[in-house]
């Protein structure tokens, strides 16, 4: 995996001109943790710049993330598993290799009904990227 992620430092690159990731491997690592064994969830943040953030996150089946609204445009792809991706009007099955976006001022809610994992990526707007400065 070179640099680009170690899951054993806590200053691994977020931020470079190329990252490469072996997701599978990464979803291994996060599922032998203590934390996934024992919690719903277990997330790992993958890179982050002012104009974008991504986050691995591996849920238990039946959890709930509830969102409520993002400022910002973000697209969920699921990796692994199945779950209901619901907005105030919508509600879309999200099964393996299912992506979608939504824009911001959206408020939202994703359930897991089986283990899952997905990504989700966050594009930053420019007003907000002092957010995500580290």
């Amino acid at each position: 995996m070179g640099n680009a992620i170690s899951f054993h430092t806590p200053d691994r690159v977020l931020d470079d001109q190329l990252l490469s990731f072996d997701l599978p491997e990464i979803i291994a690592n996060i599922k032998g943790r203590a934390a996934w064994k024992m919690g719903k969830r277990e997330a790992i943040t993958l890179m982050k710049s002012s104009h974008m953030s991504i986050v691995l996150i591996a849920l238990h089946g039946q959890t709930e993330i509830n969102f409520h609204q993002s400022g910002n445009q973000i697209s969920v792809q699921l990796m692994e598993g199945s779950a209901n991706f619901q907005t105030d009007s919508q509600s879309v099955m999200l099964k393996k290799g299912s992506l979608l976006t939504i824009h911001e001022e959206m408020k939202h809610t994703l359930i897991a009904i089986e283990e899952s994992v997905f990504l989700l990526t966050v594009a930053i707007c420019p007003e907000d990227s002092h957010i995500f400065k580290h």
